[in-house]
């Protein structure tokens, strides 16, 4: 047997095998074929716990681990006088791949253990200073993860979800990188700059210094070398990649609790709302969304953000917990 058939496989994964397919997957994992799927499925999820450690997501080998310890379970509560020939043989078989996979999972809860977490609130905003005396800001809603001994490493590693703001102490031959969960990296050269990641963007703007943009996303086929004031955002649902010269202040506001807009449309306004303090909002006026703003409001809290919204922009706003309510105030 040299090729599984897709359509079998998924229904092991499902959980929908007859025994005789429940035979023919595990004689398959068995194979050189088998073995080589199963070393490609660790070595995807070492690749993205590496990249990603805190996406808490299913792992394909977590799957196969699950799948082969409820075919084992299977094969345990068949009657002897029931059993193919082979069954002891596939049995190890099972056993053999799931420790495999075991091993994985033991490695993978070593990882995440050896990485200290700070995470944020909707509309919080905290600072922490790093082991190497460099300073994070993370903006609401964000994380923020590095390795527990980040001295022993090679390099500093960061791995962020949200929006963060970096001011990197230089150091001698330690690189210092920013991973984002939609897998680019920021390699610095002491220097201080923005890093927006959410929902399929990764925005970064430049204050002083210089990094420098990689990453296998298709958005960006080559590294990208940025110069102080420059905005860089790459899309991976969009597969778009956007380059321009920005106020890099004006994107950092928030580390000073205020938000500041420069010809932004009430749609990116929402968004804000919507990523930073977790608020859902409701436009039922289409015109509104494309209406252009500039100014400077108060981002302590989410109402007083709402309210300086209401009074810069002239807008009736009203909240009922989590939902927000945006019109043209008619007074």
């Amino acid at each position: 047997m040299h090729e599984m058939d897709p359509a079998l496989l998924a229904k092991f994964f499902n959980n929908q095998c007859t025994p005789e397919e429940y035979q023919q997957v595990l004689e398959w994992l068995d194979t050189d074929e088998g073995r080589q799927y199963l070393s490609a499925a660790i070595q995807e999820d070492l690749e993205n716990g590496s990249l990603q450690p805190e996406l808490a997501r299913t792992h394909r080998s977590e799957e196969l681990f699950q799948r082969i310890q409820h075919t084992t379970q299977q094969l345990d509560a068949i009657p002897p006088r029931q059993r193919w020939r082979g069954w002891a043989s596939l049995k190890a078989a099972a056993v053999i791949t799931g420790v495999a996979v075991l091993s994985f999972a033991a490695w993978k809860m070593y990882l995440q253990n050896s990485l200290i977490k700070y995470q944020t609130a909707y509309g919080e905003v905290r600072t922490f200073t790093l082991p190497d005396q460099s300073v994070v800001t993370l903006n609401g809603n964000s994380s923020l993860q590095y390795r527990r001994h980040w001295n022993r490493a090679k390099a500093r590693e960061i791995w962020i979800k949200g929006e963060a703001f970096f001011d990197v102490k230089p150091a001698a031959q330690k690189r210092f990188l920013v991973h984002t969960a939609h897998q680019i990296n920021v390699e610095v050269l002491g220097t201080t700059f923005n890093v927006l990641d959410r929902e399929g963007r990764t925005q970064v703007v430049l204050n002083t210094g210089k990094v420098r943009l990689s990453g296998s996303s298709k958005a960006l086929p080559a590294p990208i070398e940025m110069q102080p004031g420059e905005l860089v955002e790459v899309n991976t649902n969009a597969r778009s990649l956007v380059k321009k010269h920005i106020n890099a202040a004006a994107y950092a506001s928030w580390k000073n609790h205020k938000l500041q807009f420069s010809n932004a449309d009430l749609a990116q306004v929402a968004q804000v709302l919507q990523e930073t303090y977790g608020i859902t909002v409701i436009i039922k006026d289409s015109t509104l969304l494309h209406q252009q703003f500039s100014g400077t409001v108060p981002s302590q809290n989410a109402n007083m953000l709402l309210e300086g919204l209401s009074q810069l922009f002239d807008l009736k706003i009203t909240r009922q917990n989590a939902t927000v309510n945006i019109e043209k105030n008619r007074q």
